[in-house]
């Protein structure tokens, strides 16, 4: 990970004194935010290098059509999942966007594709999950909805059994988007919406490839809105973004909003 100095050697001066010109000028800011920020807290991420769907295959252990046919496979690779989030703590990334709700502008919004919760642990309420969270659980046959947190999962749920319904005794699934699974209408909308309005759009720790989540920066650019990139990685989209900062959330966020 750089050190704060390198971070800050990797954001020109210039281009730091610019985007807190714009930003003291904004009323309406979104971050979009995707695996990178939650690998700073110790979670793997799936489409890096060193990513999860490199060493399994999504289609057994992520789709619907894999829980449908094996749930128990599905929910022994889910409670793996949730054991190491619960153990995962949120990082100066996560805290820095949830100390700027509600105090710096008229609007601020998180648009997720985590399913960590991390942004809730470290203070942000104005949360959208593109992705839905792991500790939800869903029934598929009745629509029975459930949420739970990480203190409290591993108390109501035992990781050899599947969780059933209490409505209906059916197998309940993980309330994530697996794929073969379109996103939340409601949510999806409400994201659209927020991108669209915006003032400024920061891309934070997205690899940008996950349809159709990664449509939401370019509603942003289509309206004018300032979108600035942090990632290590140049992605598919660095070279339409205003501003692209090669530096961890964790240490270009804090520089840029001034807060220790």
């Amino acid at each position: 990970m750089d050190s704060g100095k390198e971070a800050i050697d990797k954001i020109n001066t210039h281009d730091l004194s610019q985007i807190q010109d714009i930003l003291n000028a904004a009323n309406s800011v979104v971050f979009f935010t995707g695996a990178g920020i939650s690998k700073e807290s110790g979670i793997p991420t799936f489409r890096d290098k060193d990513g999860l769907w490199n060493k399994y295959d999504p289609t057994k252990l992520a789709s619907l059509t894999a829980f449908k046919s094996n749930p128990k496979l599905v929910w022994d690779f889910f409670y793996s999942r949730q054991r190491l989030i619960c153990e995962a703590q949120f990082n100066d990334g996560h805290k820095t966007i949830a100390t700027l709700e509600g105090t710096n502008f008229d609007s601020c919004w998180v648009l997720t594709q985590n399913i960590d919760r991390l942004h809730q642990r470290a203070g942000s309420s104005n949360v959208i999950e593109l992705h839905g969270n792991i500790f939800g659980l869903i029934c598929l046959h009745c629509e029975l909805e459930e949420q739970y947190d990480h203190q409290t999962f591993f108390e109501k749920f035992d990781e050899s059994q599947i969780p059933l319904c209490k409505n209906c005794n059916n197998i309940l699934k993980p309330n994530v988007v697996l794929f073969e699974e379109p996103l939340p209408s409601f949510d999806w909308q409400k994201a659209i919406q927020l991108s669209s309005t915006c003032d400024v759009m920061f891309v934070v720790g997205s690899s940008l490839n996950v349809s159709p989540a990664n449509m939401l920066p370019y509603y942003a650019l289509k309206s004018n809105a300032t979108v600035i990139e942090i990632n290590p990685n140049a992605t598919e989209m660095t070279r339409l973004m205003d501003f692209s900062i090669r530096s961890s959330a964790s240490l270009a966020l804090p520089m840029i909003f001034g807060i220790p």
